[in-house]
């Protein structure tokens, strides 16, 4: 029985094949196209293997592999795709010194006869996954466009932190609305200002604090330059936040209808946990049965320790070890997002957070320190199948 490598590229694949009872793949290569043309031809070549294929490998870097995966699946052809560390720590057991499409096709090859890497449907669950990833990504969006906005509220609003810790939150943005800059808002009748934000089920901004908003802002010290280019970016911006916050509400929606099972349910019970934070969890860590304890769910994640520490460097205990941040990017961020909700919305994290700022941690150290805990807690609730519960250890 025989294994086949295949390299994938963006527009090209190489695949190379290893017979059996063989270390060294054969010198025969096929070249194919990411194409139906390319496609044919890799059915034939596989169909006219001196020995019947038992396995084909390929990495799972990039996207370009699933539609090769689909079809060779669809043919019914066993499909391993395999982390693109394994077969590149293979090649270094081989000593293999050249790094081609070639090369790597045959490593593939050769790695699979001898390691057997088990064959799975490579594509199962994935339209749960592309659809977790796509909200996470609006979400990551948006916030990059609240940076902007705290930058631009830097520039031409500053007093407006005085009265927000989130210059982003809803009262916030409405004000932007109608006062973008200092100059802006001192020009604005008080009542104006008081009544931002105000609909069916929102308070307003209120006179009180409307007055104190407009004294802070008649001596401003913003930059006077720009306040019209602040305000065009503002607007800008606003347009943007809000585009990204209907978009999220829809792609979430979409990834609850995606959400099967009691498990998605399970986390949602977490704070901080909705439907696509759940997805993403379920999408990127698959079978939680798989990790045998909590640290090797740790590593997947990149939340693990990694010291960076050599003579002089790193001789502090607070800065030789960093987040070694390998891994699931997008399980990262998941922990990321759980950990910053549940500094407002969990007693768990919200105390975890205060202990590690009483004992000298700075503040996105001590947030680190909350994406492992957001991980404990998604641990302990889909392993033991029981609702989140913050009174967990009293009860126990």
């Amino acid at each position: 029985m025989a294994t086949i490598g295949i390299d994938v590229g963006g527009h090209r694949h190489v695949a190379a094949r290893c017979r059996d009872g063989e270390a060294k793949a054969d010198r025969e290569l096929l070249r194919l196209g990411q194409s139906r043309a390319g496609f044919d031809a890799l059915d034939a070549w596989l169909a006219a293997s001196p020995q019947p294929v038992e396995l084909v490998t390929m990495e799972s870097s990039g996207h370009s592999w699933m539609p090769l995966a689909s079809h060779l699946r669809r043919r019914g052809v066993e499909v391993a795709v395999v982390n693109p560390l394994i077969p590149r720590y293979f090649a270094k057991s081989r000593l293999a010194r050249t790094k081609s499409d070639p090369a790597d096709a045959r490593i593939l090859a050769e790695m699979a006869m001898r390691d057997r890497p088990v064959a799975r449907d490579p594509l199962a669950g994935v339209e749960l996954r592309q659809a977790a990833r796509y909200a996470m990504t609006l979400v990551e969006e948006q916030r990059r466009v609240c940076q902007r906005l705290y930058r631009l509220v830097e520039l031409g609003f500053p007093e407006l932190r005085e009265l927000f810790d989130d210059p982003t939150c809803r009262t916030a943005r409405a004000l932007l609305r109608i006062a973008p800059t200092a100059q802006a808002a001192s020009r604005r009748r008080t009542a104006t200002l008081a009544a931002a934000n105000r609909g069916p089920g929102r308070r307003g901004l209120g006179t009180a604090r409307a007055r104190r908003l407009q004294m802070s802002a008649a001596s401003s010290i913003a930059v006077p330059e720009l306040e019209t280019e602040v305000a065009f970016e503002v607007d800008q911006l606003l347009d943007q936040f809000d585009l990204l916050e209907t978009q999220i509400a829809a792609a979430e929606q979409r990834v609850a209808g995606l959400l099967d099972g009691g498990t998605a349910a399970l986390l949602q019970t977490i704070p901080g946990v909705g439907p696509a934070i759940a997805a993403t969890l379920m999408a990127e860590i698959g079978d939680i049965g798989r990790f045998t304890d909590f640290d090797q769910l740790l590593a997947y994640a990149g939340v693990h320790p990694a010291e960076r520490s050599s003579g002089q460097k790193g001789a502090s205990p607070e800065t030789s070890w960093r987040m070694a941040k390998t891994g699931s990017a997008h399980l990262r961020l998941a922990a990321y997002r759980i950990a910053v909700v549940g500094l407002q919305h969990n007693p768990v994290i919200a105390a975890h957070y205060a202990r590690k700022r009483a004992a000298g941690k700075s503040p996105m150290n001590a947030l680190g320190h909350c994406m492992r805990k957001a991980l404990s807690l998604v641990w302990g609730v889909w392993r033991n199948q029981t609702p989140f519960d913050p009174n967990w250890k009293l009860r126990a």
